[in-house]
């Protein structure tokens, strides 16, 4: 009986100790995923591109005598269909991994800026990570075909497991004592 006894608080005091080391030793891992967001698109006001800063440019003359010409180009119809002209552009300010995507789309007609639409995709990141035990005490119980109930528990390191069992026999036979090693697939 003492033997039993002594056996019985052998097993509380590992599975006490084991589930203490499981509890204080954790590999961690962590996982980093880039994930884009949904599209802001949207139009900037027209009232906004009043000019910072306006200068003329330096145009040589030439004195014929009373009047004074200014050097023009030949084509001058060229010049002012092109001032004329609608262009919308599409730029792209900055397409990274860790900000996103930035299109501009300006639109020039008559030397000003007329239009700025917009197309924005941000770019999330997202940390996971994952934490696995290196120790982990479990207990388990069986019975044998032979008439034998066992008792018992272990701990795993990573996936190697250890495991001490108590056997008692249900009939007349002898009780014994069971040790295992074990492996997680």
């Amino acid at each position: 009986m003492k033997q039993a006894s002594a056996i019985v608080i052998a097993m509380i005091i590992c599975l006490v100790v084991g589930f203490f080391i499981g509890r204080s030793t954790i590999d961690t891992s962590t996982k980093i995923e880039y994930i884009k967001g949904n599209t802001i698109t949207g139009s900037v006001s027209p009232n906004q591109f009043d000019p910072v800063k306006e200068e003329k440019p330096n145009i040589q003359y030439r004195d014929t005598g009373s009047v004074k010409y200014v050097n023009l180009p030949a084509d001058t119809a060229a010049i002012i269909a092109d001032w004329e002209m609608k262009r919308t552009y599409n730029l792209v300010a900055f397409d990274n991994k860790t900000q996103g995507k930035l299109e501009l789309f300006p639109t020039i007609q008559f030397n000003r800026l007329s239009a700025l639409d917009y197309n924005f995709t941000p770019v999330i990141e997202r940390q996971t990570i994952y934490k696995t035990k290196v120790w982990q005490p479990f207990v388990s119980g069986s019975y044998s075909t032979l008439n034998y109930v066992g008792v018992g528990g272990g701990i795993f390191y990573h996936n190697l497991g250890f495991e001490y069992q108590y056997q008692k026999s249900l009939g007349n036979l002898g009780n014994g004592h069971l040790i295992g090693i074990k492996y997680k697939f």
